[in-house]
């Protein structure tokens, strides 16, 4: 019975720990060293979304770059609402 919840455990581990991150870098990129933290609400596995927090922060900037990852906290509120609610942490950086 417990080795049947170690690989439980081992197994619930290795999916939570891993976390998808895209950057993105626009014209020279950042120079100024301002970073700027953004949640983004996604539902049902991210197929609908919420509005973008981000298109107000760049709409006349050139250099820039951002940051798109699911972390760890982020996944474990997927699981736990079961894919229903999907946060994605945006990282803003000019």
């Amino acid at each position: 019975m417990s080795r049947i919840k170690s690989i439980l455990l081992l197994t619930l581990f290795v999916l939570t720990t891993s976390c998808n991150v895209h950057t993105f870098t626009f014209g020279e990129g950042p120079s100024e060293g301002y970073s700027k933290v953004l949640k983004q609400h996604n539902f049902i596995g991210g197929f609908i979304s919420n509005k973008t927090p981000i298109i107000n922060e760049i709409s006349n900037e050139t250099n820039y770059s951002i940051v798109i990852k699911q972390s760890f906290i982020d996944g474990v509120f997927t699981i736990f609402s079961f894919g229903l609610y999907t946060p994605t942490t945006i990282i803003l950086k000019k």
